[in-house]
């Protein structure tokens, strides 16, 4: 079914959040559709006017932003409200006091960016007032609204508790938020089509978050001629998209580090270019160093504050908490009531709706009054968290640098023969007191160059190449942000155990990195 903007903005933009069930106990309600409808029922007249209403909101970032009708549904449910309880930059604020904000504004800010893009791309005065519809506007932006949905507590470390918790397992948060789109859409009885949707809008929207849903790797919810729509949110091709340029100025904003990147010149610039047969986004050459701003500003951001030394402690610390959690404390359950591991919650995204970051609080502060768990069993999780909150952080022992290989292909050669190394050498500590972390700087395509991703155009409004001496110099100078750091930490306290592992660190630093490409240092620190 296929609905024209004007009926778009007239849709039914009604909305029901969902609230919990008294009669089971249960987070999320969903068992019971007669209390539902009842209360759809009573709040039918309000809920109409008020979605016929334009909905306002104002963020500390972006200022008064006007969310559309078909956004604001989802916006006001308890599911995408969750976010409100995941931070943006998980353990950061450990470092950066101010470092609180959440998944939900953010996804607000994605949302409002992709809109402003769309906008001047239909700009007569150098886009196309006809590359797209306001319908196809309004859904580039829910998909902007709902990128995150997928994201667990403390949001990207949680990732790494899933694949250490679940070796060989394989979870992208970007599958998990369209699994939790199709919740909202079911514990809401949302009919897309009153909506103003049809099942290519529903595909689209999905697309967006996730990729090609194509068996041949082709996007199917919109054709060839608005390709350009799939580089806005989630930018496969270039990774230069609305979603970093929220991240980079409101996470700059907490954390202040120091921008370079101006996205609103970046729009300006954008123009509309086909090829091979795609209506793709395509950047005026004369910007291309703004390119290697974005990508430098990525690089400090990670630098010094995504990836600062202290927050990967307080991030391995996390994970270690998780972990010694994992078999024991119940975060979330099933419909059935069943409990759920924390680490399988997300299969079931009725249960993944229930975590948030305060699961650390609640593994703290939880009492087994019902003797269920043994005795002391969440007792190694509690004092993991009580120590970081006491700021008893693990400690570096010491580093390995390069800008030449990357540790990933030898990282289980390494962890096997600092274990063995320990396991000879050491009097105190056992191998599992010694721990492995990575900081990888780079502009997010590994080793490749986003640049030789991006579409250029000329003045002529020809796509340039990079055999130009412009191109092919901003090519080469964006190969230096490459650089891998290793660190090596103690998970125990005490000086006699920290002179030991730095001990065993010098022997094992000498098997493996004693050529030029690496730089491995003992910390001074005791």
């Amino acid at each position: 079914m296929q609905m024209d903007d004007s009926a778009l903005s007239s849709m039914d933009g009604s909305f029901n959040s969902i609230s919990p069930d008294p009669a089971d106990g249960s987070l999320i309600a969903g068992d019971s559709p007669k209390g539902k409808d009842w209360a759809r029922i009573l709040q039918k007249s309000e809920d109409d006017e008020r979605s016929k209403k334009q909905n306002f909101t104002n963020d500390a970032v972006h200022g008064n932003i006007e969310v559309p009708p078909l956004c604001f549904v989802f916006w006001n449910t308890e599911i995408f409200g969750r976010l409100r309880r995941i931070k943006q930059l998980g353990t950061a604020h450990y470092v950066y006091p101010c470092a609180k904000h959440t998944r939900f504004e953010h996804s607000l800010g994605v949302m409002h960016l992709a809109g402003e893009f769309i906008d001047s791309l239909r700009n007569p005065e150098n886009g196309d007032p006809n590359c797209c519809t306001t319908k196809d506007k309004h859904l580039v932006m829910l998909a902007g609204l709902l990128h995150d949905l997928g994201h667990g507590p403390f949001s990207h470390l949680w990732e790494q508790f899933v694949h250490e918790a679940r070796p060989g397992y394989e979870w992208r948060h970007e599958e998990t938020s369209i699994a939790m789109m199709n919740l909202i859409i079911k514990e809401n009885s949302f009919e897309l089509e009153k909506l103003g949707m049809d099942a290519d809008d529903e595909i689209f929207v999905k697309e967006l978050i996730t990729g090609p849903s194509g068996e041949d790797g082709t996007y199917l919810g919109r054709g060839p001629e608005k390709y350009f729509l799939y580089e806005i949110v989630a930018n496969k091709v270039s990774s230069i998209d609305v979603d970093k340029w929220d991240y980079f100025r409101r996470d700059d904003r907490a954390m202040k580090i120091g921008l370079t990147f101006d996205y609103k010149r970046f729009i300006k610039m954008s123009r509309l270019k086909k090829v091979d047969g795609k209506v793709r986004l395509a950047l005026m050459d004369k910007e291309a160093m703004s390119v290697q701003k974005l990508f430098e500003d990525r690089a400090r951001l990670h630098r010094d504050g995504y990836q600062h030394k202290v927050v990967k402690k307080c991030d391995r610390m996390v994970i270690d908490a998780l972990l010694a959690a994992d078999d024991h404390f119940i975060a979330c359950r099933d419909r059935q009531g069943n409990p759920v591991k924390m680490s399988h919650a997300c299969d079931d995204p009725y249960a993944f709706a229930q975590l948030s970051d305060n699961v650390l609080d609640s593994i703290r502060h939880h009492w087994d009054d019902s003797g269920v768990l043994p005795p002391g069993a969440l007792d190694p999780a509690k004092a993991i968290i009580s120590r970081m909150e006491s700021r008893r952080l693990y400690s570096i022992i010491g580093t390995v640098r390069t800008s030449t290989v990357s540790f990933s292909q030898g990282m289980e050669s390494y962890k096997k023969s600092l274990a063995k190394l320990t396991t000879a050498e050491g009097s105190l500590l056992r191998p599992d007191d010694l721990v492995l972390s990575t900081i990888k700087i780079n502009t997010g395509f590994g080793r490749k160059n986003p640049v030789e991703r991006v579409l250029f155009m000329d003045s002529r409004g020809s796509c340039e190449s990079f055999s130009t001496k412009y191109l092919k110099d901003l090519k080469d100078s964006l190969r230096i942000i490459e650089e891998e750091t290793l660190l090596v930490m103690l998970r125990l306290e005490g000086k006699e155990l920290v002179k030991e592992a730095k001990q065993i660190f010098g022997l094992w630093k000498n098997v493996h990195f004693n050529s030029e490409e690496f730089d491995a240092v003992t910390s001074k620190k005791n």
